[in-house]
């Protein structure tokens, strides 16, 4: 069952790794194309999220897997935020979902900035501080936009939902080949392998940003 978990985590991984950079190619150029690459790495990345809950189960007690929980919680809560906007930008009615996720979010965020406190008073833990700190504020980072996009979902513009899509599905692909750089690039400094991608797919993101804010 663990090889079995771990393959699909490396199999599904893999196409994220693949489907990403394809999507984000697709995203101004062919949208009909990018609605299919992205259906596929939408699912991919269920995937890992779930296989990813998976290795936790099977190593309750070690804190890189407690921080992997973290991060899987963090990439699911932000992946269907962005497809439910899509959703919602074509009408669908806001459902329990939406509010699941949204609450969900920010208790994860509390739990992991929790573990920070907690690990900063022991020896040999300043990296996981930093990572569960880091990556705990981040779950608070959307939290005020997205709860007037529930509340008040027809006052958002259509590029104002294009641009949580496209904010959110970045965000889990930056944390796609964050997990890629972490597994493979051991002989990286810790802290190149966990914020490199984010250093170099940041402006990708807030390129699209910026692009959608003024319409194009």
């Amino acid at each position: 069952m663990r090889e079995f978990i771990l393959w699909i985590h490396v199999i599904a991984g893999s196409v994220t790794l693949l489907t990403g950079p394809m999507a984000i190619f697709f995203n101004f150029r062919d949208p009909k194309r990018h609605k299919v690459v992205g259906k596929i790495f939408f699912y991919a990345m269920l995937l890992v999220c779930f296989s990813s809950l998976g290795g936790y189960f099977m190593h309750p007690g070690q804190v890189f897997y407690l921080f992997l929980l973290g991060i899987s919680v963090l990439v699911l809560g932000g992946t269907l935020r962005g497809v439910r906007a899509m959703m919602l930008m074509r009408g669908a009615a806001v459902n329990v979902l939406d509010y699941l996720h949204n609450i969900m979010m920010p208790l994860n965020g509390l739990w992991m900035l929790g573990m920070a406190l907690r690990l900063s008073q022991k020896e040999g833990m300043l990296a996981f501080v930093i990572l569960f700190s880091v990556f705990g504020l981040g779950a608070f980072s959307e939290l005020r936009r997205s709860w007037q996009a529930l509340r008040y979902p027809e006052t958002l513009t259509r590029m104002t939902w294009m641009r949580i899509h496209s904010s959110n599905m970045v965000g889990a692909f930056i944390a796609s080949t964050t997990a890629f750089t972490v597994n493979t690039a051991h002989y990286l400094p810790w802290y190149i392998q966990w914020f490199g991608p984010t250093l170099l797919l940041l402006p990708v993101q807030i390129y699209f940003g910026k692009k959608l804010k003024r319409g194009v």
